[in-house]
């Protein structure tokens, strides 16, 4: 079987692998309730796991190349790009917001296919470290500008479970590669001092 972004996949052993664990923690995977539950379980999370063994980078596609006469400014900001992930630690979900910033060079890409690098990245047993790290070097390797920095801003329900106490807790994390201009710096500041709507 294959997955929606081509990833190989089998849904079968993932089914078994659902009723081995409601088993295993006694319950009746045949009771009324049940019954179906390992096929949803299973499809949930192949669709969450789509990402697998694809790369974040060639959602891109083909980057438009600048002119000499193109000005395309000092930064392109992408900012709050909703994404879902499961935490590779506990594989329980987390979500949130993605804000990508970089200063092109000579090539830029569709907002849109921005939106895609983050949507792959995050379709795969993940960390929020790494998520952030992982779309920056795909926008880094393909598209070459001058700088990448990702702001990534999410919820855990490891957190939520583990320390409920903390449950409105969220994680911040900012990964950049190569030498962002200090005015661009001072820009992304500006945009991300807007409050998020709630």
């Amino acid at each position: 079987m294959q997955s929606q972004r081509g990833g190989s996949v089998n849904r079968q052993d993932a089914v078994e692998a659902v009723r081995l664990l409601l088993t295993a923690v006694g319950e009746d995977p045949t009771r009324h309730g049940l019954v179906r539950t390992p096929e949803r379980v299973a499809d949930l999370f192949l669709d969450l796991f789509a990402g697998i063994g694809v790369d974040a980078a060639a959602a891109l596609g083909t980057p438009v190349a600048l002119t000499d006469n193109d000005q395309p400014g000092e930064l392109v900001a992408l900012t709050d790009i909703p994404f879902h992930s499961v935490c590779e630690h506990h594989l329980l979900p987390f979500q949130g917001s993605v804000d990508v910033y970089y200063a092109p060079e000579r090539h830029i890409a569709g907002l849109s296919r921005i939106a895609a690098v983050v949507d792959v990245a995050a379709r795969r047993p993940q960390l929020q470290e790494r998520l952030g790290q992982e779309i920056a070097d795909a926008i880094m390797t393909v598209l070459r500008p001058h700088a990448v920095s990702v702001r990534v801003e999410a919820s855990h329900g490891c957190v939520t479970q583990l320390e409920p106490q903390a449950a409105s807790a969220r994680a911040v994390t900012v990964a950049s590669v190569g030498s962002m201009p200090a005015a661009a710096w001072q820009l992304a500041a500006g945009v991300r001092a807007t409050p998020r709507s709630s």
